[in-house]
């Protein structure tokens, strides 16, 4: 299974101080969360575009390739009218949000990042 984001991207832009890493991951959680749950509690179709653009933007800077192709396939859906289309992405959405948070917790298990709340 590949990893649901690179966090040596993450050690090559901040560098390998815990604490910050830390905070990056954390904060990345926090807007993947939102924009999910932005997404899922709204059919206005420009609220999820710009929800799914700003999950989009927050998976590259942190590696997390899937998701970012998930809230890519979102925007576009979105930006062409199509609420069937994001309805119909939202598994896939919930799916990599989970993995991301799941990753940061198990590298915070091995002494590497962060606590995960859900």
């Amino acid at each position: 299974m590949s990893p649901a984001y690179d966090r040596n991207r993450l050690v090559e832009l901040f560098g390998d101080n815990a604490a910050t890493l830390a905070e990056i991951e954390r904060e990345f959680l926090d807007t993947a969360r939102s924009a999910h749950e932005e997404i899922r509690a709204t059919e206005d179709l420009d609220t999820i575009a710009r929800a799914a653009h700003r999950l989009k933007g927050a998976s590259g800077m942190i590696g997390a390739a899937a998701l970012g192709r998930i809230a890519d396939a979102v925007e576009r859906a979105a930006l062409s009218g199509d609420l069937p289309a994001v309805l119909g992405l939202d598994g896939a959405l919930a799916q990599e949000v989970s993995k991301v948070a799941a990753q940061a917790g198990a590298d915070q298990a091995r002494g590497l990042s962060i606590t995960v709340a859900e």
